[in-house]
């Protein structure tokens, strides 16, 4: 390896020191404050350095990685994603917590490594060994409160039903080995395909619908997100669905033209019932934590919209609305999650989520009422958000494609999500019945959050500010 390709893989190695570091420090003196500062520095340094050097075109980094301005996007979403987790775990455990810290941000940052990798990844070995690294890191932190039955039982679903996915990716990519003779994804995918490679293809693409919570293979998701501990959960409904549809999007993209049309029938497809059955299955959700679960299967339903337009029309365009679309979903999650875990603690055995508890919740804690109404609508796709822009993007792009049922699904899905949004509004803003417990401090965690809303809005208010530049910094056109 060259001493440049060391140098674009500067924020990969930046979060290997990080890891060796807490490895270090809590072998050494634990000490919860140091580790989640440690870990803000951590991941705060890959950042810069990720901004520092922002790739301009595609560079290959050895065999197995690639350094392009659409993964840099996607790894620019997944540490902010990190920071949140990382700046929010604090006040969530408390300094009495019977859990030890070291651990957790040890499981962040490789979870964050292996999610930076999958996004990097241009070789099917690659691939396997990052989203096992995401996915068995995360796994750890579902079940990090040990003492909750709920998240131990989720968590050992996700493991059963994850290795399967696994499986099914393992086996698809063999099929495509069988028939290509290749491993660099480029050149196995721009083979001919014949029914064994189609069929191999098909089960990637369903290892992959799994980890994405796309129906028919969403099950698993409502009960892994209610028993996990709320900032766990986060990670779980962002950085990993970010990361996941960054390796989707890559391999739609490469797609033969003569199984275009198959795959367009079947994601099609796909993509209507994740977005109907999602927003549907949520307007009968009291738990905030299933609500979002579901609403994650629609918004994901939304997000495969752009992959199936990908095979139909310009692909810059499809990149552009993708990409915008997913920032949007990132952000609104970050602020809700946010707001449940500044009013949950991780020794207790269940998380404040269910809608009850959280009626009156504007008029005892104004501010965190405003931040979660905001997010909300944003998610809604109400105007004046990052949301909307989000939405038409997606929505324009079908228009052009003149997929009509997509678009009649989406319409459908945005109204009935609409309807149990502004439930979930609308008890902010009852009558107080309970007294809603805040946790106290957290300052630089607040002003973190104040930070993405003030985003929220600015990029809802004045979309220009990134979408005249979207195309540049994804290096389109």
């Amino acid at each position: 390896m060259s001493l440049q390709e060391l140098w674009l893989l500067l924020p990969v190695l930046i979060i290997c020191v990080g890891v060796l570091t807490l490895m270090l420090q809590a072998a050494w003196q634990r000490n919860n404050v140091l580790a989640q500062g440690l870990t803000v520095l951590t991941l705060t340094l890959a950042l810069g350095a990720l901004i520092r050097q922002y790739p301009t075109d595609m560079r290959t980094i050895t065999l197995l990685f690639e350094h392009e301005p659409i993964g840099g996007f996607f790894s620019l979403l997944l540490l902010m994603v990190a920071i949140s987790v990382a700046l929010l775990q604090g006040p969530y455990m408390g300094k009495n917590s019977k859990e030890v810290a070291e651990e957790f941000y040890i499981l962040l940052l490789l979870s964050c490594l292996g999610s930076i990798l999958l996004v990097m990844s241009r070789h099917v070995a690659s691939v396997i060994l990052s989203i096992e690294l995401m996915s068995l890191s995360m796994l750890a932190m579902l079940a990090y409160n040990r003492e909750r039955k709920l998240a131990l039982e989720g968590a050992m679903k996700y493991l059963l039903l994850s290795g399967a996915a696994t499986s099914l990716l393992l086996l698809g990519f063999a099929l495509l080995y069988a028939t290509s003779g290749q491993l660099l994804l480029t050149q196995m995918l721009s083979s001919p395909m014949q029914l064994v490679a189609k069929s191999g293809f098909v089960l990637v693409v369903a290892g992959l619908a799994f980890k994405l919570s796309l129906v028919p293979l969403h099950f698993w998701t409502p009960d892994v997100y209610q028993g996990a501990p709320v900032n766990s959960t986060l990670l779980l409904t962002s950085l990993s669905k970010a990361a996941v549809f960054a390796l989707f999007i890559k391999l739609i993209l490469l797609i033969p033209p003569e199984f275009e049309a198959d795959m367009v029938r079947m994601l099609s497809w796909m993509a209507i019932a994740s977005m109907l059955l999602g927003n549907w299955l949520a307007l009968q959700q009291r738990s905030l934590k299933r609500l979002m679960a579901y609403s994650a299967i629609a918004h994901m339903g939304y997000v495969l919209v752009a992959g199936v337009i990908a095979m139909g029309i310009d692909h810059s365009l499809v990149l552009e609305g993708a990409s915008y679309y997913l920032l949007a979903y990132l952000v609104a999650s970050i602020l809700i999650f946010a707001v449940l875990t500044l009013l949950s603690k991780l020794d207790e055995q269940q998380d404040l989520d269910d809608l009850p508890q959280l009626q009156g919740l504007f008029w005892q804690h104004p501010w965190l009422a405003s931040v979660m109404t905001l997010a909300f609508l944003s998610l809604a796709g109400m105007p004046i958000t990052i949301g909307f822009i989000g939405k038409f993007y997606l929505l324009t792009l079908a228009v052009k494609l003149s997929a009509w049922w997509l678009v009649t699904a989406m319409l459908v899905g945005s109204a009935v999500g609409l309807y149990y949004y502004l439930r979930v509004i609308f008890t902010l803003f009852a009558p107080l019945q309970r007294d809603i417990q805040q946790t106290s401090g957290a300052y630089l965690s607040k002003m973190w959050i104040g930070v993405i809303t003030a985003g929220l809005l600015l990029l809802g208010i004045l979309p220009g500010l990134l979408g005249d530049e979207l195309r540049r910094i994804l290096a389109i056109g």
